[in-house]
């Protein structure tokens, strides 16, 4: 697809272009726990339309119940039921497993409501405009690729926004590690390593 034409719907002349910076990180788990590695990939851009971007705000600002999101959930929610019901007079391992089961339902749901509401809260604060865009720029990334092998994508946008953090913020905000936000400050900025800011 063009560069210039929306990513979901092909529209020409899309009205949100996003430059953006490729983060891709490796967990690896150990007896030690659990690491991460960091590297970034390539920059890139592309554009979502108006249309599309007013339709994930409306979801956005609509969806009290994340039926989709919370579908998992709800299915191990009943699965626990089920294993509860089936073992009782039975072993006890089955009573165990739905208990667990019935806990990670019930936690999961609310932890994806509450995620939808305080999304839905951080929107209503936005002018239209500047929530479109975020809506825009959500669409965008979430058409992106999640996955290269076993590393996990993520994608920092370049936007006045991002160029104004120092290193420190690019590191919380994209949860980067410390070498790799100033790595990603120097790139987004165009700039050399010895020119890097301080945080």
């Amino acid at each position: 697809m063009e560069k210039d034409k929306c990513i979901i719907c092909g529209k020409s002349e899309s009205e949100y272009a996003f430059d953006y910076l490729e983060v891709q990180t490796l967990h690896i788990r150990d007896l030690t726990g659990e690491k991460r590695v960091q590297a970034l990939g390539e920059t890139g851009s592309g554009c979502v339309c108006k249309a599309c971007a007013a339709k994930k705000l409306g979801q956005i600002e609509n969806q009290t119940f994340p039926v989709k999101s919370l579908a998992p959930f709800i299915i191990i929610f009943l699965i626990g039921v089920f294993l509860c019901a089936f073992g009782l007079g039975r072993d006890k391992i089955f009573l165990m497993m739905g208990a667990a089961a019935i806990a990670c339902g019930i936690m999961g749901s609310f932890s994806r409501l509450r995620n939808a509401k305080v999304k839905r809260e951080e929107y209503s604060v936005l002018s239209n405009e500047d929530a479109l865009e975020e809506a825009a720029w959500e669409v965008f990334s979430n058409a992106l690729p999640k996955k290269d092998g076993e590393n996990d994508l993520t994608y920092i946008p370049i936007t006045e926004k991002t160029l104004a953090l120092k290193n420190g913020d690019l590191m919380i905000v994209y949860d980067l590690l410390p070498a790799i936000a100033k790595k990603a400050w120097n790139i987004i900025h165009g700039v050399e390593e010895e020119e890097n800011q301080d945080e």
